[in-house]
């Protein structure tokens, strides 16, 4: 029997209330050649009794962590037991298009791509989509084109990408376990600075559910984005220019991360606490004097409508 065309790996911690749809999503693909490996991770909830029946699709298949090792043990469980041409990701609590698979391996052989992506869709758990997108500071290109992984990493890269096997086996790359959260990004990074080549699809295909209860959301992000940005700058490949737009992204990151609590030390004129915040990331006061003409604007355009409230009234006959 000969390998399928693409492995689909599959991490499961709790995800009992969604990994049906992410199951029924890869077997409504037009692409029929397909594996699905599900590795659970020692959940507490009824993950596995909710997989059980899919097993009886000889293409789908589950394996157990005996105890809970976090998200890069087990894709890399699943990365070892994957057998197809290409790795295919998906989180148990998200779901593909039904085209999605087809799309994307044909789109890899046109481009000669190592590694390919299309946009994602952003669903909040009561069914509202609030983005389209493939990165943080980016928007979507309007035609499929290659990128850089210097042009990844100004962007800030979120995908959930297809990859040769056979270039993360020549170069042995894998998922680093010590990060809890983001290790995904570093294990996509890592494969651009190695020499991947990269080319996006500018189609959504791929649904992220947002949820409150995603695992991601038990780590502190700056001190597990710090373990990513970390490992990529001490990897032989990471040139001095790669090196500095790392460098420059996690300092992003920390602003993002610290803004909120400096805005409101500012509010309630908690000065100590901001000049700490500052210190940390000085580029928070940057974004604060930025967001302050529309802050007045917002409060002017309040203030107004208190004054005259029937100004902007269908009603209003004047």
């Amino acid at each position: 029997m000969s390998p399928p065309k693409v492995s689909v790996i599959t991490p499961a911690y709790n995800g009992a209330p969604y990994i049906a749809q992410c199951i029924e999503s890869v077997q409504a693909q037009t692409l029929d050649d397909w594996e699905m490996i599900i590795v659970d991770d020692a959940s507490t909830d009824e993950t596995v009794q909710v997989v059980q029946p899919y097993l009886a699709d000889p293409r789908i298949r589950l394996l157990r962590n005996e105890r809970n090792m976090g998200a890069g043990y087990t894709r890399n469980r699943a990365l070892d037991a994957a057998q197809g041409e290409w790795i295919a990701v998906l989180d148990a609590d998200d779901w593909y298009a039904p085209q999605r698979l087809e799309r994307l391996l044909a789109f890899a052989q046109r481009t000669e791509a190592d590694m390919v992506a299309d946009l994602q869709v952003y669903v909040t758990e009561w069914g509202s989509v609030y983005t389209v997108g493939w990165a943080t500071y980016a928007k979507p290109p309007r035609h499929p084109r290659p990128y850089t992984v210097e042009e990844c990493i100004r962007a800030h890269l979120s995908i959930q990408p297809v990859i040769r096997r056979a270039f993360l086996q020549q170069h042995g790359i894998r998922y680093v376990e010590s990060i809890r959260k983001s290790q995904d990004y570093a294990f996509y990074i890592e494969i651009l600075l190695t020499g991947a080549r990269f080319a996006l699809l500018p189609e959504p295909m791929y649904y992220y559910r947002v949820h409150p209860h995603t695992v991601t959301t038990r780590y502190d992000p700056i001190a597990e984005n710090r373990k990513s940005f970390e490992y990529l700058m001490q990897l032989p490949e990471t040139t001095p220019l790669q090196r500095r737009l790392l460098q420059r992204a996690f300092r992003r990151i920390v602003m993002f991360s610290l803004y909120p609590a400096f805005a409101r030390a500012v509010k309630r004129g908690q000065i100590g606490q901001a000049w700490r915040i500052f210190r940390q990331s000085p580029g928070v006061l940057g974004w604060l004097l930025m967001s302050i003409p529309a802050a007045l604007y917002r409060r002017l355009f309040d203030r107004e409508k208190m004054i005259d409230p029937w100004r902007e009234s269908p009603q209003n006959p004047n």
